[in-house]
């Protein structure tokens, strides 16, 4: 049985996500790429499954050959050039960029069996994205996510990154209100 006809007996969505992004990743490192999950599917991971997603998010360099894999895997183009769906498989991937708005440096490797793994945003990242969407689309959801992740991963952050990165982003008055919440949140619990 190969590895994707395990997903489709998989119940757990985040472990169905975690395994297909590895089979892919496998597959794009023959030709030198690799994928970064990003979105909400790093959300989901991130909060330990308490944020779900409907789509696996990608940022990939090379975007023809990820085509040809996903054709390969059974995946059909949806609505324009960055959305595929395996109806069999119950999945949709979409290729949201070529370019990680992040640190290449800060991605973490989640090793998923003995020669497949998944590169994921790094949480500081994840959080500055979130935050993004927070103050400029006016996501109160997105605030509140931001926060719950950074609570969780509080020990794990690099607030000088951060501190740095809100600046540039010119978000720096919602980052500091989200550190407040996320240090009240750690208090309480």
């Amino acid at each position: 049985m190969n590895k994707l006809d395990l997903l489709k007996n998989s119940k757990d969505r985040m472990d169905k996500i975690m395994l297909f992004t590895a089979v892919l990743t496998k597959e794009l490192q023959r030709y030198g790429i690799k994928p970064v999950l990003v979105g909400g599917s790093a959300l989901e991971f991130y909060t330990q499954g308490n944020y779900t997603t409907l789509d696996i998010d990608l940022v990939v360099q090379g975007r023809e050959r990820v085509k040809t894999v996903l054709e390969k895997m059974g995946f059909d183009r949806g609505y324009g050039e960055k959305s595929w769906y395996n109806e069999e498989l119950e999945l949709s991937v979409e290729i949201l960029d070529d370019t990680l708005a992040g640190s290449m440096e800060r991605i973490i490797t989640v090793n998923i069996d003995e020669d497949m793994v998944v590169y994921v945003i790094g949480i500081e990242d994840l959080i500055i994205d979130r935050l993004n969407a927070y103050k400029w689309w006016k996501s109160l959801s997105d605030g509140e996510w931001a926060t719950a992740a950074m609570a969780i991963h509080y020990e794990d952050i690099d607030f000088e990154y951060m501190e740095s990165r809100s600046q540039e982003e010119l978000i720096e008055d919602v980052y500091l209100e989200t550190v407040k919440k996320a240090e009240l949140i750690r208090k309480i619990k």
